[in-house]
């Protein structure tokens, strides 16, 4: 990362590359020590196509990389993303402004994987996606996605049981490591995630779920390990109509972009357009 103070302003860059050839430039900018910092992402895949994410506050305008066009703008609330209007100029075929919304979705995925990683400022990356799944002739400006960071309070108001989901996988993740119980990395992996499902499930909590398995293709609910079937660590449903999808990391161990596209395809599928959907990353604090 390199920082720059010039004046009272303070510039922050930051660049990562991930294991598809994406990339990601992330520039952060604040007037003065005491203001909120502004925050511009530009997602470069690795055919070329540039996606930008800017962020001022809770508010987030997405754009053509090489147009500049607004392809959304949207704001993070209690309930998740809301879309907000915006000028749009006249479109090409359908199939092609299709295709700009399933990028878009796919920079998405690839900026949160990478603000995951990240960390260690105090805020959380969220990846609040779209209601549905693109239905050809849908609106850009109906298709609110937001990425970013995110402080405590904010995450406290979109996923209500953040705190208790992060407590829950630090102090499992401390038993097994002091258990010693484990042959590898993985292997604690799998451990951590089996103590964390043994607890969830005797809450016996409909709202609070963990290692579902939902078909891709249709959402129907599936056996554990069953042919075409994606298995989620934990989700929580909030009163706010809100599914809040929590995918437990350990180690050094990424979310990697497209299981995050094919997590939030998946919910979509099961839960449908009466619900907004959160996706949060957890790692155990050791």
């Amino acid at each position: 990362m390199s920082a720059n103070s010039g004046g009272q302003a303070e510039t922050q860059t930051e660049e990562a590359v991930t294991e598809d050839g994406s990339r990601v430039l992330s520039i952060r900018i604040r007037a003065n020590a005491r203001a909120d910092w502004d925050a511009q992402h530009t997602v470069t895949a690795p055919d070329g196509t540039r996606t930008v994410f800017e962020t001022s506050g809770l508010t987030q305008t997405i754009r053509d990389g090489e147009t500049g066009e607004i392809l959304g703008r949207s704001t993070l609330n209690a309930d998740g993303a809301e879309a907000e209007a915006f000028v749009q100029p006249a479109r090409g075929l359908p199939g092609k402004v299709g295709q700009r919304i399933w990028r878009t979705l796919e920079a998405a995925g690839t900026l949160f994987s990478v603000l995951a990683g990240r960390g260690g400022d105090g805020r959380k990356a969220v990846f609040a996606a779209p209601a549905s799944e693109y239905i050809p002739g849908d609106a850009y400006d109906e298709r609110a996605i937001w990425v970013g960071a995110v402080g405590q309070t904010e995450l406290d108001q979109i996923c209500p049981r953040n705190r208790e989901v992060q407590a829950l996988a630090d102090s499992v993740a401390a038993e097994v490591r002091a258990s010693d119980d484990f042959r590898t990395a993985q292997d604690f992996g799998n451990k951590v995630h089996a103590r964390i499902a043994e607890n969830v499930n005797g809450r016996k909590d409909p709202n609070f779920v963990v290692e579902t398995s939902y078909d891709t293709a249709t959402g129907v609910d599936q056996n554990s390990g069953a042919k075409g079937s994606l298995r989620l660590d934990l989700l929580e449903r909030t009163q706010l109509s809100t599914v809040c999808v929590y995918d437990h990391k350990t180690g050094n161990a990424d979310l990697r972009p497209a299981r995050a596209i094919d997590i939030i395809s998946a919910v979509q599928k099961r839960f449908g357009p009466g619900y907004r959907y959160i996706m949060i990353m957890i790692k155990p604090k050791l």
